[in-house]
């Protein structure tokens, strides 16, 4: 008996004998010789693998040891292997690849993928574009998405049975309140059924509330059905009581519960809308993002991202994370649902939801999971806007605290008109029924929804709940000339030289110094130099003065300046031999650049852009929504008020340069006007 195996363990001669390499063992049922890699059955007995030939010895085994066979872990079958070739042409090698094991545990992630990498074929390795080498180096192996659990069910807030259960009960309640004070009409022999009618409305608006799940942005439940409850209890009371104010506390009861539950449906289906464009946008945005770490590309759920993490994005795929260019140029729907696209080019932002058109990019993590900025005041139910906006928020606090405070004083004044019991129960239960108008802040917190909505759909997104209803109160909108109301994409319409010089050389030093410049007035010089087939001058120690100019040595070793008034005279040079002509370009509303080489001025460059399509209207907009819009520009104050009367524009700030632009919105929020 001391030699006998204990249940659970093994003998010391059952164990599996190893060979020196360790590439084989026994079979503990059948002691035949078996390679652990090519077993069949497996299973963990005493903390160690028991490798099994058959299922029959493996099940005989269990027996000899008295261990019920459901105890044991096991596979029934090797994995199925996949022969994957390494690239198109026949004589690749060819490699296996193993299917993967879907997990035992439910996976935290709505749809859990596993990534594959599998080696492009060469025609298009070829055709794909590349992107410099600092962002792929070399070519990221194609991804092969392999589901390994179904996509969830989309969420409601009660299953379908449990819909139309809700549905009946608010039916019949509706019928019978109504017809709790009603009945009368139908003779004395129907007032017995008012009680049993109010009662029973009660009964259903109570159920109502207790099925429905309640929202974060909903007052309490309470508010409606205590009321409702002492409705029904005064009901009661001054049935029993024979009081001469019954017909009306039983009408009261009735109307009450009408009252709770036509308000809990029309809000119910109004937020059944909101709620579905809620999902829809969650879901748009619940894509897997492609992570580069340790030199590997990993396909993980976005709330698994880290700031700072490179993200991939190929071109057809959505961006899972906010992020910034770090690399690549692409064509980019710039949010969800878009109507157009955008060029995004390094160091630019992109927010989740946007969706690369063409080609690639390389993304470095800002925000990921619940932080990112189209979700961030969506979902979570203490962030959304509807539950944290001051005014939804004072609404529902101001519901829930102030029922039982209006009820009480209507029951003291009817404490001091000398009412009976029953009717300073039933002067509470009303007060408290007028002032809980439980579904006007719920209607209040449904428009702020459907509002922030709105505004994604349109590409705006929020920093909190407060600058949300901050927006609501705007009254000034500054627009910026630039890129804004103008295209950006000015053209060269008229060179003008002065004394001397030829316009070819006025064009020649302009477009030497521009070319280190990025602004969009260097980029029309360089474009008109390109299209008369001028060459730039070999200017030297070129130095960029944001939103003045360029001063730079020209190839003669003169002083060069191009820009405006401004930096002239910063440089004292005298600009007076050519003021008429500059006042006489500008009042046609076009830019004026000015070309000094040593201590004169040689030439005068007009630039005109034009409106972009829907300035005017959006001005319009602005002006029918009693928003006054403020023109913000660097231009001279002719060619910025010529902008301004194109587009019905009379509130003007020209000559404000790039650096100032921060400091006069402060200026006008701080005369008191809110600001766009």
């Amino acid at each position: 008996m001391a030699n006998a195996p204990v249940p659970g363990t093994l003998p010391p001669s059952a164990g599996p004998t190893s060979s020196p390499d360790g590439s084989s063992a026994s079979c503990p049922g059948c002691a035949r010789p078996i390679d652990p890699l090519r077993a069949g059955h497996v299973a963990i007995l005493g903390g160690r693998f028991r490798y099994f030939c058959r299922a029959a010895c493996k099940q005989a085994y269990l027996r000899e040891l008295g261990r019920p066979p459901e105890e044991d872990v096991a596979t029934q079958r090797p994995p199925e292997v996949e022969l994957v070739r390494t690239s198109d042409s026949p004589s690749s090698e060819v490699r296996p690849r193993f299917p993967a094991l879907a997990p035992e545990e439910p996976s935290p992630l709505p749809a859990r993928e596993e990534a594959v990498f599998r080696p492009p074929p060469v025609a298009e390795a070829v055709s794909r574009p590349t992107l410099p080498s600092e962002l792929v180096t070399p070519a990221p192996p194609a991804l092969v998405l392999a589901r390994t659990t179904e996509p969830p069910a989309p969420r409601a807030e009660r299953s379908p049975r449990a819909a139309r259960a809700v549905a009946y009960v608010e039916g019949i309640g509706i019928a019978l309140g109504v017809l709790a004070p009603t009945v009368g009409l139908l003779g004395a022999a129907a007032e017995v059924t008012r009680l049993p009618l109010a009662l029973a409305a009660v009964v259903a608006l109570v159920t109502c509330l207790a099925l429905v799940r309640r929202d974060p942005a909903d007052a309490h439940p309470l508010v409606a059905g205590v009321p409702a409850v002492g409705t029904a209890v005064a009901a009661v009371w001054a049935t029993v009581a024979a009081d001469p104010h019954e017909t009306a506390i039983l009408a009261l009861a009735g109307l009450t519960s009408v009252v709770g539950i036509v308000g809990e449906l029309l809000v119910t289906r109004a937020r059944a809308r909101i709620a579905a464009a809620r999902e829809r946008v969650e879901r748009a945005l619940d894509v897997p993002a492609r992570v580069a770490r340790g030199g590997e590309t990993l396909l993980t759920a976005a709330s698994e991202v880290r700031s700072g993490e490179p993200v991939l994005v190929e071109a057809g795929e959505t961006v899972a994370v906010d992020g910034v260019v770090a690399a690549g140029e692409a064509r980019v729907v710039p949010w969800l649902d878009a109507p157009a696209e955008v060029v995004k080019r390094e160091g630019d932002p992109i927010v989740a939801g946007a969706r690369v058109a063409s080609s690639r990019l390389r993304l470095s993590t800002t925000w990921a999971g619940a932080d990112r900025a189209w979700v961030r005041h969506l979902s979570g139910a203490a962030a959304r806007i509807d539950v944290a906006a001051p005014t939804p928020r004072g609404m529902r606090l101001a519901v829930e605290r102030g029922a039982p405070l209006a009820a009480l004083l209507l029951g003291l004044a009817a404490f001091a008109g000398n009412a009976t019991p029953v009717q300073i129960l039933a002067a509470m239960c009303a007060g408290a029924v007028a002032f809980g108008a439980r579904a006007a802040t719920s209607f209040v917190a449904l428009g702020f929804a459907r509002a922030h909505l709105d505004a994604l759909a349109c590409g705006i997104a929020y920093k909190d709940a407060r600058s949300f209803e901050r927006a609501g109160a705007t009254n000034l909108a500054v627009l910026s000339a630039r890129g804004t109301v103008l295209l950006g994409e000015p053209d060269v319409v008229a060179i003008e030289a002065i004394g001397a010089v030829d316009p070819d050389r006025v064009l020649a030093l302009a477009a030497g110094a521009e070319t280190a410049s990025s602004h969009p007035f260097a980029a029309a010089i360089l474009r008109a130099a390109r299209a008369r087939g001028v060459a730039p001058d070999a200017v030297r120690n070129a130095a960029v003065h944001d939103g003045l100019g360029v001063t730079a040595s020209a190839s003669s070793g003169e002083r060069l300046v191009v820009g405006g008034r401004t930096i002239m005279l910063e440089e004292k040079l005298g600009v007076a031999l050519a003021e008429a002509r500059i006042s006489e370009l500008e009042a046609q509303g076009r830019s004026v650049l000015l070309v000094a080489l040593g201590d004169r001025l040689v030439g005068v460059m007009a630039l005109v852009d034009g409106l972009r399509p829907g300035a005017r209207a959006a001005v319009q907009r602005l002006l029918d929504a009693h928003i006054e819009p403020a023109l913000l520009s660097g231009e001279a104050r002719d060619t910025c008020e010529s902008i301004a009367r194109a587009l019905d524009i009379e509130h003007v700030r020209p000559e404000v340069l790039p650096a100032d632009r921060g400091a006069e919105v402060r200026a006008l929020s701080e005369g008191g006007s809110v600001v766009a």
